[in-house]
């Protein structure tokens, strides 16, 4: 039953005060423990060197009928309820714990005192799941690396969150971290947190200092701990280091060995084969004895076991296959088009015609006829004979401009549309040159008597420089091309 006391008046203060201290000392009809007249203590859930907890049902709530009434309850230990200092530090874990708020820290709820058995205790969330010493336990060869890089990820994202906020957990381990149903890692037991060094400056809470009465995890704690040293970040990355360990190996890195005696040993944690190079040497960092040789912060730890390439190095690997053939790829891609361009460029600027042979016109005696001859278009450089192709016509191959009599009769000139010259750029080079129209055209040269072997010559000299062309940009010739630059070309 939930009294308010400043409603009410003195005299039934003090009643309520009397017949609150006698429930608190009663149990219900099951024999259970009842704590402060309000929780009744249902099953033992684990203890440590500070106290013992609970699953509680809080009556109030239940009062209320609330779903879910039910908190863990930390109550102190029996043989610290004379010493002053272990019960202030219970307090100073509530008041810590209850400034810390992230989804993977533990939430506090309450600080209180049974005046009956003159305990201490606190009240926090009730968590389903396992800890994290059980579920390594399940499973000896250790976790799967998506199930424990999840859990590495979030220890680390608590301990840094505590870290800014100036406290340095001091007592990581498995049995003091929890797996929820929901695949969430909680970190509990701020019992021996410290603060940092400037982080709190009360005289208080330097005589309290909790490394002072010998509170350590054997295994876990680092060796400044059991020196007796300042709180540290790299206090807890040491410990935490042992618990990813642990949690990839089923197996602690020193064998279960206490940290003095391990490095009095100088033992060396082997290497994991589930993490690549670089993971294990940012582990092995971590896990050094000496804090000058240590990972300096949490983050670093975390970083160093999270980079991509490490925890997805299989992946990783067919990533960089495949980059590694597309890269092969594309320059013969390139290459292969860049040939295809230049084989369709080449006839396009009418250096490509082996197959065509000049028609050899009909000279009458001392003229020649014009409708014999092949229609021609002149430029400066070069006079072309037009050569016939179904069904568009081709661009001419240019032939030597001819000497012709004054008297011959300008030849009959082909439509524009079937008509182009070339000229040359220098050994080798031919680019199109623009057409003339047939207003345009300068009146043409007419072939003498031996123009039709001159313009033969032309052609085998045009024929000779593309099969050469050819070879010089890596393509193969066929016999035909080979025999036809054995005999006309070398």
């Amino acid at each position: 039953m939930a009294v308010v006391f400043d409603a009410l008046p003195t005299s039934l203060r003090h009643a309520s005060r009397e017949f609150s201290m006698t429930e608190q000392t009663a149990s219900d009809d099951e024999g259970l423990t009842i704590v402060d007249g309000r929780y009744v203590l249902e099953q033992r859930l684990g203890g440590g060197g500070m106290g013992v907890v609970y699953r509680a049902r809080d009556k109030l709530m239940q009062k209320h009928r609330d779903r879910d009434p039910f908190v863990a309850l930390k109550l102190i230990s029996e043989s610290l309820r004379d010493n002053e200092e272990a019960r202030t530090l219970l307090q100073r874990e509530c008041s810590r714990a209850q400034k810390l708020s992230h989804p993977n820290i533990v939430r506090v709820f309450y600080f209180g005192w049974d005046r009956s058995t003159d305990s201490d205790y606190l009240t926090m969330e009730l968590l389903r799941g396992d800890s994290l010493e059980r579920v390594i336990r399940a499973h000896p060869s250790g976790l799967g690396w998506d199930r424990a890089s999840r859990a590495i990820a979030q220890l680390c994202d608590a301990l840094a969150y505590a870290h800014s906020e100036g406290i340095v957990h001091s007592d990581i381990k498995p049995s003091n971290l929890f797996m929820t149903d929901s695949a969430a890692l909680k970190v509990l037991d701020f019992g021996i947190a410290a603060p940092l060094r400037g982080a709190e400056t009360a005289t208080s809470e330097t005589l309290l200092n909790p490394r002072r009465l010998g509170a350590v995890a054997p295994r876990y704690s680092s060796l400044e701990m059991f020196l007796g040293k300042d709180a540290d970040p790299s206090d807890d990355v040491y410990s935490a280091a042992c618990v990813i360990y642990e949690l990839l190996t089923g197996r602690h890195p020193y064998d279960a060995m206490e940290t003095p005696r391990a490095a009095e040993l100088a033992l060396e944690p082997k290497p994991i084969a589930l993490l690549s190079r670089s993971q294990n040497r940012a582990l092995r960092r971590a896990l050094n004895f000496r804090r000058a040789d240590r990972t300096a912060t949490i983050a670093e730890l975390r970083d160093g076991m999270l980079q991509p390439d490490g925890a997805t190095r299989g992946l990783r690997l067919e990533y960089l296959a495949v980059a590694g053939a597309v890269l092969l790829a594309v320059p013969a891609v390139l290459l292969i088009r860049s040939q295809l361009a230049l084989r369709h460029a080449a006839p396009a600027a009418g250096i490509a015609g082996p197959q065509i042979e000049a028609p050899t016109p009909r000279l009458p005696d001392g003229a020649a006829s014009p409708s014999s001859m092949p229609a021609t278009v002149t430029t400066p450089a070069v006079a072309v004979p037009t050569v016939a192709q179904p069904p568009t016509a081709a661009p001419a191959l240019a032939a030597p401009a001819l000497a012709t009599p004054a008297a011959a009769p300008a030849p009959q000139t082909a439509p524009e549309s079937s008509r182009a010259t070339v000229s040359k750029n220098g050994p080798g080079r031919i680019t199109p040159v623009r057409t003339r129209g047939a207003s345009e055209a300068p009146a043409a040269a007419t072939l003498p008597a031996n123009g039709a072997a001159a313009v033969t010559k032309k052609l085998s000299n045009v024929r000779c420089q593309t099969i050469l062309e050819h070879t010089q940009l890596g393509e193969t010739l066929n016999d035909e091309e080979k025999n036809y630059y054995r005999d006309q070309c070398e």
